[in-house]
């Protein structure tokens, strides 16, 4: 239970910020969309870039699974004899798996409107001040940038993509916060039943 707890409060933590990061994300997708959807959008050019990188940012929870997988893998579920407990921890497990199907569609989702991007946006417009590690550098979009395609065919289609991805993301957040919320009261039930109240 005490491994349990630990596991409970980093999952909480990694729940918190993809929750701000993933509502971060969604917004900026919406603004994209609303653009793509806009018969000026090609005034708005170096806009659409910023957006379709900020657009393109993975939204991810990985669940800290080093006490479940023991508790699984060695059947150890029979020694916590606590039924509210079990209840509890199996509803959570529950949970998590629902996270990781929706994750899944996500990511699925993301790569198709990736590869419609790819043929809308150079990269060669995007200044990383560190392109040894571009995921934690600061990105800005060089002065006239330019569109590969303007093809408004093609920029519905993308829009259209990034609408299902929204859709996707939006339901994922919502799942998160349950998530973070069923965390958080099994932590407090622990601590409960197993008198760790001052942990």
């Amino acid at each position: 239970m005490q491994s349990m707890m630990e596991d409970l409060q980093t999952d909480t933590s990694k729940l918190t910020h993809q929750i701000a990061f993933g509502k971060m994300v969604s917004s900026n997708i919406e603004n994209l969309i609303s653009l793509l959807n806009d018969e000026e959008v090609k005034d708005s050019t170096e806009k659409l870039y910023f957006l379709n990188r900020m657009a393109g940012r993975i939204v991810r929870v990985e669940f800290e699974d080093r006490t479940s997988s023991q508790l699984k893998n060695a059947g150890n579920m029979r020694l916590i004899r606590n039924k509210r407990v079990v209840d509890s921890i199996r509803n959570y497990w529950s949970t998590m798996k629902i996270e990781d199907d929706i994750e899944e569609r996500l990511q699925t989702s993301g790569s198709k409107a990736g590869d419609i991007s790819m043929k809308l946006f150079y990269t060669k417009y995007y200044h990383y001040t560190n392109r040894q590690d571009p995921l934690n550098s600061q990105v800005t979009v060089l002065p006239g940038a330019k569109l590969i395609n303007n093809d408004p065919a093609l920029l519905a289609e993308y829009a259209n993509r990034r609408q299902s991805g929204l859709f996707i993301l939006n339901n994922y957040i919502v799942n998160l916060q349950k998530s973070n919320i069923e965390a958080a009261n099994l932590l407090q039930l622990i601590r409960k039943e197993y008198h760790f109240e001052n942990q």
